[in-house]
């Protein structure tokens, strides 16, 4: 309460200074805020007037080199298409692109050894083994001589339908002349059985695990009417017919 006493009692002249200095140090604030916008402002405003730069000529050279038919796709020692682009001050960069499968190449699925190509499966299958198996066979068949195939399988199994894909592929190959020979190891289950039971020559590994379940069919979880119903037990019956047909 004294506190407050003495606020209220101060003299005029000392509270009215009080007050010019409060409304001087905001005016000042402001001169300060606006000086700095300004400034800004024209600080941009001389960055855009300094014109586009002069045109520049650029020479660009570019040479494929064809890799070799065996080589696998992403692995050091591969000739990519190189260009070579002059600057138009005598300085040169050198840049490269990468031209995907350009003339048929090994997926990093398979590479080759003498006179013997090498393919490995050592994961859950899935379209994209069925399309490089695929690209494989033909690059072997249409840029090669050679014919043994080494097959190396360690795989859980997966989508039904890839691995049946997979032993198409293989049946087709040998139908060209091929002669696989599988090497099964860890576990060969569900799906990769027939990859491996339609080789030629199957070899396995002292411990490997082999496996095969009643047929299942995965779904999203959802709305089913008899028609579904029917139309499963269909597909199942097909897929059991076709791994032990």
């Amino acid at each position: 309460m004294k506190k407050s006493k003495r606020i209220s009692h101060l003299p005029k002249e000392r509270y009215a200074k009080n007050v010019e200095n409060v409304k001087g140090a905001f005016v000042m604030l402001e001169k300060i805020l606006l000086a700095t916008i300004f400034l800004i402002l024209l600080m941009g405003c001389a960055s855009m007037n300094r014109g586009a730069p002069p045109p520049r000529e650029i020479i660009v050279k570019v040479q494929a080199v064809p890799r070799p038919p065996y080589e696998p796709q992403g692995e050091a020692g591969g000739d990519p298409a190189k260009a070579q682009v002059n600057n138009g001050n005598g300085a040169d960069i050198h840049k490269s692109m990468e031209v995907p499968n350009q003339e048929g190449s090994l997926s990093n699925m398979s590479f080759i050894v003498k006179d013997e190509a090498f393919i490995k499966i050592f994961s859950s299958l899935t379209v994209g083994d069925v399309t490089r198996l695929w690209n494989d066979i033909w690059v072997l068949k249409m840029s090669t001589n050679i014919r043994k195939v080494n097959l190396f399988i360690n795989s859980p199994g997966g989508d039904a339908f890839s691995g049946l894909a997979l032993a198409d592929q293989i049946e087709r190959a040998k139908k060209e002349g091929f002669h696989i020979t599988a090497h099964a190891s860890g576990i060969v289950a569900s799906a990769a059985v027939p990859v491996f039971a339609v080789s030629n020559r199957r070899l396995a590994a002292p411990g490997t695990i082999f496996m095969i379940h009643e047929t299942s069919v995965w779904k999203w979880p959802g709305r089913e009417t008899a028609s579904d119903i029917r139309s499963q037990n269909k597909l199942m019956n097909l897929i059991r017919d076709r791994y032990i047909g």
